[in-house]
């Protein structure tokens, strides 16, 4: 089986049982859109890893194409970060000879998931990280404050 990225192609052995040879298995392909907040530039620099039925791959932000037999594939997708930032586990349905896109959508602030879906996904936790940015500009404007009521 081999999966498809962008500009070149990587060999999977997959453990499975092989067909004979000069029989054709049925391929759909899986496209992962993957994607982070400009809130959180810092993403932006990791890569994320893709387990699909326990193979691993690496991949960037943005879209990658996986051909893959079809049937129902157990997918599971994290920044590669080390700390398990954004990890999301699901089972997609690919059918032979169809494309079925999975949108993926880092959060914005660790020890959360990310989310998956049909359709282009929201930033999860963005008004967590909004509200705690509120809050750090609200202590530094009554330190500020009350630094310049003591020079008074």
């Amino acid at each position: 089986m081999t999966v498809l990225q962008p500009g070149r192609y990587v060999q999977l052995n997959r453990s499975r049982s092989t067909p004979a040879r000069g029989t054709d298995v049925p391929v759909g392909h899986l496209v992962v859109d993957a994607s982070h907040s400009v809130l959180c530039p810092q993403l932006g620099k990791s890569h994320l890893a893709v387990t699909v039925d326990d193979l691993p791959l690496t991949v960037r932000w943005g879209r990658t194409d996986i051909a893959l037999p079809a049937g129902r594939h157990r997918v599971e997708i994290v920044v590669d970060r080390g700390d398990g930032w954004g990890r999301v586990v699901e089972a997609v349905p690919v059918a032979a000879g169809h494309t079925v896109d999975v949108y993926y959508r880092a959060p914005a602030l660790a020890g959360r998931p990310g989310s998956v879906g049909p359709v282009p996904q929201s930033t999860p936790g963005v008004a967590a990280l909004l509200g705690l940015l509120l809050v750090v500009l609200v202590l530094l404007g009554g330190l500020v404050g009350t630094g310049i009521a003591l020079f008074l």
